[in-house]
């Protein structure tokens, strides 16, 4: 989207006339090209950092995301791409023959020179991460005369595209690079000796101590690929071009690189989806969860309270071994305590337990909300229910890999793609020497005589209307299916030779109609992939067949001839009857099997039931245990309060009791001693009325 303000271009021709030179008009696009997919660009680098638990992003506690790209890698790449190349239409055409041959030898030799499988898992790895994937076809001329073509990543971020919404209308392309002074040469002697290189545009805004160029200063140069000129470029961010001239690889689809990996795409534009960015709320969620549920973990100690007089017993039975016991040093208090169970207050955990289950059901149903989301739960992960019968999981299986089959047949259309642009460029820029010493060809006096005409059409233009470069499967699991083929292959072959076994009994008619059902046959057989090997001998079979119709046949037949055809017919027919009893024999044994096979997985199965029921129901039974437990021991602690209670209510009314009778004895004692003291005083004076009292 254009941002307001911003200066837009009409044309080129009209950008140069009014004085703006090639350089700052290139410039203009690949900015305006990096702003449409800036939004882009910021999400795939937050999904690096989350793939990588960079230290620039806060690392997540459980990192689904690296876990599901690493899962979708094997499930898209896990086999190396073996050329397959055809006869365009299956007919017999032997020069399209050994055009097949070279081809296909030239691209086995040139993949086995360099390590396709890192580099395609390279670009598998980039779409699954930031949405885009990227793959360069590199050709390499030595002074030496020799020559290779290889297959390079594109870094995800080194990658610029032209403004389009499909990419057979693709305008222009372009590549960043970091390059040092002696690479600039290699590009322009004369301006690499004359530049002196500083901070560019783009490095003075980066942080110098993460620059991945190294030690040496480098400058930065775009590469610029434009379709409508035909032309390469090399211009650095200083509005310097350094090289131009006319496209040195001369590709069908003139770009040399192969049609971006996208594994989600838009209706409206080629801006790439970063698949982090759709499931981020999700992954966000969990990381939540998995933290709290670390945090709970920790609170998970057994810890509690004791009484202070028994500190000495419990550290003995900290260093007790297993059925070792220890006399209490303080017997009385402990028995006085009930026990050791009611000595020690242990710190509540269940209310942690429970939260701690909720939340682990909550993390696994996170887990299978992403999953359905990103579809990894049953295509990727093989989830499946012990209880299904094997029937219901291959179906399960079949219908589910639909979710991956189209980003499997996108990795195919690379390879299909790499192999295509390696033919052309064989045919393009490699000598006939390095050809032959390439793929060894020609390798007899036939061979020889033809290879001027199939140099000629390798080399031509109309090399595709006569063969066609495919790829096999780069998936292990297809093998099966290839096998099945073959099964299919082999069974159609024994059908088709009993039907026209009657046809070859017709008089006057089977040796002629040999060669006609050879050559059914032949078209029938090349429908499959048989391999080159048996193409071969599919060619000599028509070509005998063919040898034998033109053959002389005698008028009189030979009576041993036609006893030896009559007990080879018969030995024939006995075969046949042999092969369909083994047939059906074999066909009866494997279904006994298939029947002992599906037995067995029932019994299993309900094997798996009844054990899951047993440990369910001993998980019941602990679990009223513990609550039965619990119960005893809350009964016992409640009854151990309640005595607790009475005995401080005893002791509190024996000590009022026994301060009532102090008292009253302290009141006594006083009532005694005011007695005393009256009767002492009574006393004295009684004695002084006597005293007083005259005589008589």
């Amino acid at each position: 989207m254009t941002e307001p303000g911003a200066e837009t271009i009409q044309s080129d021709k009209e950008a140069l006339e009014s004085g703006t030179t090639k350089a700052e008009l290139w410039l203009k696009k690949i900015k305006r090209a990096k702003d449409d997919e800036k939004d882009w660009r910021e999400q795939a680098r937050e999904a690096v950092c989350a793939y990588e638990a960079s230290e620039e992003k806060q690392p997540v506690s459980f990192n689904i995301f690296h876990s599901n790209v690493e899962t979708l890698i094997p499930a898209l790449y896990n086999s190396s791409p073996v050329p397959d190349v055809r006869r365009r239409f299956g007919d017999s055409d032997p020069i399209a023959k050994q055009v097949v041959d070279l081809s296909e030898r030239a691209i086995s030799y040139s993949i086995d020179q360099y390590d396709i499988d890192e580099t395609f898992v390279a670009v598998i790895r980039d779409a699954a991460v930031t949405g885009r994937g990227v793959a360069r076809v590199v050709y390499k001329p030595y002074q030496n005369g020799y020559q290779e073509t290889t297959c390079e990543r594109v870094v995800w971020d080194k990658f610029i595209r032209g403004p389009s919404r499909s990419w057979a209308k693709m305008p222009w392309i372009a590549f960043e690079h970091d390059l040092t002074k002696d690479e600039l040469a290699r590009l322009n002697p004369q301006k690499a000796a004359k530049t002196q290189l500083g901070e560019s545009g783009d490095q003075k805004d980066k942080d110098q101590s993460k620059d991945p160029s190294g030690v040496l200063k480098t400058t930065c140069v775009y590469e610029i690929w434009d379709k409508a000129t035909g032309s390469v470029l090399f211009i650095d961010d200083q509005k310097q071009i350094w090289k131009e001239g006319e496209d040195p690889m001369q590709l069908p689809d003139f770009f040399p690189v192969l049609q971006p990996l996208q594994p989600v795409k838009r209706p409206s534009s080629m801006v790439p989806v970063c698949q982090y960015t759709v499931y981020k709320p999700l992954i966000d969620e969990l990381d939540s969860v998995t933290k709290r549920i670390s945090k709970l973990v920790k609170q998970l100690k057994v810890r509690g309270l004791i009484d202070g007089e028994m500190a000495p017993d419990f550290e003995l039975l900290k260093s007790c071994e297993d059925g070792q016991y220890i006399a209490a040093t303080n017997a009385q208090t402990f028995a006085s305590q009930g026990g050791l169970e009611k000595a020690i207050a242990h710190w509540p955990m269940d209310p942690i337990v429970k939260a701690l289950q909720q939340l682990y059901l909550q993390r696994d149903s996170i887990k299978q909300t992403i999953y359905e989301v990103t579809g990894i739960s049953d295509i990727l992960r093989g989830a499946s229910n012990a209880n299904e019968t094997l029937g219901a999981q291959q179906i399960k299986q079949q219908w589910g890999s639909l979710r991956i089959q189209r980003l499997q047949n996108e990795v195919a259309r690379m390879a299909r793609e790499l192999f295509r642009a390696k033919v052309a460029l064989y045919a393009k820029h490699f000598t006939d020497e390095n050809l032959s010493m390439m793929t060894g060809l020609p390798q007899n006096q036939e061979q020889q005589q033809v290879w001027p005409q199939v140099l000629q059409v390798f080399r031509s233009d109309a090399r595709s209307y006569r063969i066609d470069i495919e790829t096999d499967s780069t998936i292990r699991a297809d093998m099966t299916r290839n096998q099945e083929q073959m099964n299919n292959f082999l069974a159609g072959t024994g059908q088709f030779a009993q039907a026209m076994a009657g046809v070859i009994q017709i008089p006057n008619l089977g040796q002629s109609a040999i060669p006609v059902m050879v050559e059914v046959y032949t078209a029938f057989a090349r429908k499959f992939k048989l391999g080159k090997q048996a193409e071969d001998a599919l060619d000599k079979l028509s070509t005998m067949a063919q040898q034998m119709a033109d053959a002389p046949q005698d008028e009189k037949p030979d009576p041993e001839a036609e006893k030896l055809k009559m007990e080879m017919e018969a030995a024939q027919q006995k075969n046949a009857l042999d092969m369909q009893t083994m047939q059906a024999k074999t066909q009866m044994e494997g279904q006994a099997l298939q029947m002992k096979a599906q037995h067995d997985e029932r019994m299993m199965a309900l094997a798996e039931q009844k054990a899951q029921m047993e440990i369910e129901f001993k998980q019941i039974e602990i679990q009223l245990k513990r609550e039965e437990m619990a119960l005893k021991a809350q009964a016992a602690q409640q009854d151990a309060q309640i005595k607790s209670a009475e005995r401080a209510e005893d002791f509190a009314y024996g000590q009022a009791e026994r301060r009532e009778n102090a008292n009253m004895m302290h009141e006594s004692n006083e009532a005694k001693r005011q007695g005393m003291a009256d009767k002492a005083k009574f006393d004295a004076q009684k004695r002084k009325q006597q005293d007083r009292r005259p005589s008589a």
